[in-house]
């Protein structure tokens, strides 16, 4: 117990420590300011989706009523033609209420387009939209309507709920081994660069209670750390943004069937995946360091094995080989939210295991350890 508060205060006293936070806090303000500035660019992005479409309905147009000229008896062609210009017309609509408050005529007119186009591609009408953007909009719009929440943008919403999605999202791919890396990297490892091992090789202390130490304290500071970052997140959206609704429906297929879970849900199934990842990366940097015995040459291996984790977890496919890899939650969003086949908790199991097990070499190959 004293060699871990020992290690605790070590990084927690520490400039590194400091600085990591502070860039923790920043990284999230700058997020804030950057959905802030980019508030008129929502309206400019949706003026530029509609003239899109409205560019690519008077192209079918066009080629339709060529076809139709030629052959005035084509029903086929005909009925394309008259989707597609009412499919024009509805644009013009959502095109004159861009700047409307009123989002309930919005959805509705989008539903309204986006349920003309599907017919039109039915109909064999060629269109950019697929038709799963089509039933996954559909369906989001009208969850949205049933429960009267108005709708955010995805990337620049200033809604605390959504705000914080969009931070748990940056964090849960990307930040989170950063984040470890950056802490914990050099824990074990930097004990055998300046030689300080011998000094605790020394002490009244079991060799492997170092590693207990190492691993214990390392969970406990990505705790605190991520702890911090969601409370920073919190404030800043809570201070600075828009209420939101947290029950807020994200989309999700379940066994290729549209779901809906809420922003909550998500939320804690995101930092619950990617901290039993971190768990796993935790015992591998660690048992690493013991072997390489270099701060750089250890992350560059860490990161090379997570690289290798995540391609087989690219090109393996195979459902029932969830139950068995622990890279699965590297980039989890598509595991929450593609749930075909498989469950989103199938790699808990096996990532708990195989952290235990390279807890265990470690606490094994410290025995043997010497510095070189």
């Amino acid at each position: 117990m004293r060699l871990l508060g020992f290690e605790l205060k070590k990084t927690l006293f520490s400039k590194k420590f400091l600085y990591i936070i502070i860039g923790v806090i920043l990284a999230i303000s700058f997020l804030f300011i950057r959905n802030v500035i980019f508030q008129s660019y929502i309206e400019k992005q949706e003026q530029e989706k509609v003239d899109e479409w409205l560019e690519v309905g008077f192209s079918n147009s066009k080629m339709h009523n060529g076809i139709v000229e030629a052959d005035p008896e084509n029903e086929e062609e005909m009925n394309k033609l008259v989707l597609n210009s009412k499919s024009i017309d509805i644009l013009y609509n959502i095109r004159s209420n861009i700047g409307s408050d009123d989002w309930q005529v919005k959805l509705n007119l989008e539903n309204e387009f986006l349920t003309i186009i599907l017919e039109y591609k039915e109909a064999k009408g060629d269109h950019p939209l697929t038709y799963q953007e089509i039933n996954h909009k559909l369906a989001l719009n009208q969850e949205l309507l049933a429960q009267n929440i108005p709708p955010e943008h995805e990337t620049y919403s200033l809604a605390l709920p959504n705000f914080m999605k969009q931070v748990v999202d940056l964090f849960v791919n990307y930040g989170a081994i950063l984040l470890v890396l950056l802490l914990i990297g050099e824990t074990m490892s930097s004990e055998f660069e300046s030689r300080s091992i011998n000094l605790l090789f020394t002490q009244p202390l079991k060799r492997t209670d170092i590693i207990t130490s190492k691993f214990s304290s390392s969970i406990i500071l990505y705790i605190l750390t991520t702890l911090i970052m969601i409370v920073a997140n919190y404030l800043i959206g809570l201070i600075f943004g828009d209420k939101g609704q947290f029950h807020y429906p994200i989309l999700m297929e379940k066994d290729t069937e549209i779901n809906f879970m809420t922003l909550t849900e998500y939320i804690t199934i995101a930092l619950i995946v990617v901290s039993l990842t971190m768990l796993f990366v935790i015992a591998l940097t660690i048992l690493y360091s013991l072997f390489i015995k270099n701060t750089l040459a250890t992350t560059f291996a860490v990161l090379v094995t997570l690289v290798i984790g995540y391609g087989i977890n690219t090109l393996i496919t195979w459902d029932p080989i969830l139950w068995i890899n622990p890279f699965q939650y590297l980039l989890p969003e598509e595991t929450i939210l593609f749930q075909n086949g498989h469950e989103w908790y199938q790699g808990i199991p096996i990532i708990f295991l195989v952290s235990f097990i390279l807890y265990i070499i470690a606490r094994q190959k410290i025995k043997t350890s010497k510095v070189d």
